[in-house]
């Protein structure tokens, strides 16, 4: 055990020879039917032997776990920025799932969904663990209305077009499209600003290999889907959430609503890198080669390291809403972050 323990990437080094034997006489350490065991007992090959080892020191993740609802099946919240949903790798007690279980007091609660770790807004938790796999179906089967808005520097000549009145009452916006934006082989183009009843309708085949840290994109047939549903000119910087065109300092900004249709790592961040326009502060895609996003071997930008991660800048990807119907009530839920996503 001590073998095991030491030998993990990330572990407490004060999870020693002393602190298995704790376990030990403390009858922490079991066989799948609840037997305790001693340090002396020998156990077959291929059992399963239970205990728990300790986390390694972890670097606080800023913000807290907002909640939005509640009731004896469900709790929604808002997950900020920096925080992986499930315990993996180097991160496990500031994760949002462990965060919750003592945040809210609630042992029991188990995420529904994930979101990425550096993605903020709606998260949903069932109470309990039999009830769980119920709101996951709804998820795998995408019967989930998922809303998601980007941030993003404005395409080139967007932020003109896309000033109030900058068209004169001529018609609908047009906005210049870059080839391969909707799909491998789409050409370049002038395009009526995205609706909800007139979305662009993005489709690429997208994938991710373990290993990899970026996903790439390859010719076969599309296995990804995200509908723009409206694209708006903010302006950040000295003062926040002013509209655009307001506050000297201030910064043009596009925010994007997004409703993935299938769920691809890195889906959103991939779609906004093909319109050449990263996600603001995305520390990946904002660096990545056009090589790399279609070349499996393309060269990785450098990514800081969790422990260089600068949490004053937030990558500009928030999940606004979440909309489903009930699997046990059918009661149709809808519910929205607080976030404001061009507050960065």
């Amino acid at each position: 055990m001590q073998h095991l323990i030491a030998t993990q990437q990330h572990h407490d080094p004060t999870d020693d020879v002393t602190a298995v034997l704790r376990r030990f006489s403390a009858g922490a350490v079991r066989l799948d039917d609840g037997r305790a065991l001693t340090p002396e007992d020998v156990v077959p090959a291929g059992a399963f032997i239970w205990f728990y080892r300790r986390p390694a020191p972890e670097r606080p993740v800023p913000g807290v776990l907002r909640e939005i609802y509640r009731d004896e099946r469900l709790l929604v919240v808002d997950k900020p920025p920096f925080m992986s949903t499930l315990p993996r790798g180097q991160h496990i007690t500031e994760t949002a799932v462990v965060r919750a279980r003592r945040q809210f007091g609630i042992d029991s609660l188990s995420p529904a969904h994930r979101l990425d770790r550096l993605t903020r807004g709606v998260l949903l938790f069932t109470m309990k663990q039999d009830i769980r796999g119920a709101y996951q179906r709804l998820f795998e089967s995408r019967s989930v209305r998922k809303t998601y808005e980007a941030v993003t520097a404005p395409p080139a000549g967007w932020a003109e077009l896309l000033t109030p009145g900058a068209n004169h009452g001529k018609g609908p916006d047009l906005l210049p499209v870059p080839a391969g934006a909707f799909g491998k082989g789409t050409p370049a183009g002038m395009h009526p600003a995205p609706s909800p009843e007139r979305p662009w309708v993005l489709r690429h085949h997208m994938v991710k290999l373990r290993g990899r840290m970026a996903t790439y994109l390859t010719d076969d047939k599309p296995n990804s889907e995200t509908r723009v549903t409206g694209v708006r000119l903010v302006a950040t910087g000295s003062s926040i959430g002013e509209t655009a065109g307001g506050g000297a300092g201030s910064v043009p900004r596009v925010v994007w609503t997004l409703e993935p249709h299938s769920g691809r790592t890195h889906q959103l961040r991939v779609n906004m890198r093909l319109f050449g326009t990263p996600i603001v502060s995305d520390p990946l895609y904002g660096e990545l080669s056009d090589t790399a996003l279609w070349d499996v071997d393309g060269k990785m930008p450098f990514v800081p390291s969790v422990a260089d991660e600068d949490f004053n800048h937030p990558m500009g990807l928030t999940a606004v809403a979440l909309s489903f119907p009930d699997p046990l009530t059918n009661h149709h839920h809808h519910f929205h972050s607080h976030y404001t996503p061009h507050t960065l």
